[in-house]
């Protein structure tokens, strides 16, 4: 009888911690989902790059030649789970550069590089 107690509350606890749910609805890693997207490139130098590259709205990408920097740009896009967006850049002579992805305003991504181009990348989870 005391192992028939013991398996029936084993058994009700079980039932009860599957039937939780979560409280609230948890939109943030809902997908497909519309975000901001911003691309930041920085430099200690004051020249300018050769090119910035960057994942643009339709899925390709968009060069900008001779950007002005700091560069700033933003773009929104419907993305989905496992989607990569990509912020790259070329420079010559080699030069100490900033590179930052931000997400609905939040920093996702961001490294500094000292060579003569360089990208990074970011998977939305």
């Amino acid at each position: 009888m005391k192992l028939f107690k013991t398996s029936l509350f084993v058994g009700l606890v079980i039932l009860f911690a599957a039937s939780c749910k979560k409280s609230g609805s948890d939109t943030a890693n809902t997908y497909p989902k519309q975000v901001n997207i911003t691309y930041r490139v920085s430099s200690t130098a004051t020249n300018s790059l050769v090119s910035i590259t960057y994942d643009n709205e339709t899925g390709g990408q968009t060069t900008v030649n001779n950007p002005s920097l700091p560069f700033t740009k933003t773009i929104t896009k419907t993305v989905n789970k496992n989607n990569i967006i990509t912020l790259g850049y070329f420079v010559n002579p080699a030069q100490t550069v900033k590179l930052e992805i931000l997400v609905n305003n939040e920093v996702v991504k961001s490294q500094t590089y000292s060579n003569p181009n360089s990208a990074m990348s970011y998977t939305f989870q």
